[in-house]
């Protein structure tokens, strides 16, 4: 089996998977009245980074062949698919969500930035411990526990970020050091996978060949399972740390770009022009 054979057959259609999608697309059609927009745009590309991710050759050789695979499933649905969700969200849209209850107190509580940092870099380090993830390779409904949560968690992640609703954002400093901060845990994590003996996750070194794919793997590509832990190591290092690191650098030009504040403005240039009033009558 060559890689087009490989790349055009391990296509997997999960029903949860589609139907989660059309929901997803559904529920924020309902919500913001089906008008396609910027925002929908971007909530758009969301679920469909979503659907490949979990029905494209990426699952199937993240859960079968390879850790880098795997790895680069996580980082779409942790980093990305929730980004681009959460960015497409409507404020109004929000600001509705937040005035129903629970919803509003819950938000007020996983939205705090320390308890969704600790979510956020605290779901990779979790959900990446050895014992753990072969764990999860081996059952199908732990399997879908965690890709479901890693969207969650990751909106929870950035929420304090990018919240529709600006009153909810950290400022632009405190939300650079928060990112910089997710992006050291990351890294840690990453360096630790990457400098750590082959077969730090058992289930890849001895796979079930069930498609026959694995002499192209680990010949013809030299897929062994170091070279693809290091892989996988390094994909969580180092794109997944200049996602961190993008973010903040949106939250600075978002913070520069933004208007003056007219009243502040106002009473800046009163007091300056009472200051020299009182001056001149010195």
């Amino acid at each position: 089996m060559n890689i087009w054979q490989v790349l055009s057959t391990t296509w997997n259609m999960e029903p949860w998977v589609l139907i989660s999608a059309l929901a997803l697309l559904v529920g924020y059609g309902i919500a913001t009245g089906f008008k396609l927009t910027k925002l929908s745009a971007l909530y758009i590309c969301g679920v469909v980074i979503l659907v490949l991710a979990l029905v494209s050759p990426l699952d199937y050789l993240g859960r079968t062949y390879l850790f880098s695979a795997h790895m680069i499933q996580h980082i779409l649905l942790l980093l990305v698919v929730p980004l681009l969700l959460l960015l497409g969200i409507p404020k109004a849209v929000a600001e509705r969500a937040l005035k129903i209850e629970p919803i509003g107190s819950i938000m007020r509580v996983l939205g705090h930035p320390v308890i969704a940092w600790f979510f956020g870099v605290g779901a990779m380090w979790v959900w990446h411990l050895p014992s753990l993830h072969n764990t999860v390779i081996a059952n199908d409904s732990l399997y879908i526990a965690q890709q479901i949560s890693f969207v969650f968690i990751g909106m929870i992640f950035w929420w304090p970020v990018f919240a529709p609703v600006e009153s909810r954002r950290l400022s632009p400093l405190v939300s650079t050091l928060y990112l910089s901060s997710a992006c050291l845990g990351c890294t840690i994590l990453g360096m630790l996978i990457t400098f750590a003996g082959a077969g730090l996750y058992a289930a890849y070194l001895n796979p079930v060949d069930s498609i026959g794919i694995l002499p192209l793997l680990r010949g013809e590509l030299c897929l062994t399972p170091g070279v693809d832990q290091q892989i996988g190591g390094l994909t969580m290092w180092v794109p997944g740390c200049l996602i961190y690191l993008s973010a903040s650098m949106v939250t600075i030009a978002r913070w520069y770009g933004a208007p003056e504040d007219p009243e502040l403005i106002l009473n800046s240039t009163t007091g300056s022009l009472a200051t020299a009033s009182s001056n001149e009558s010195k």
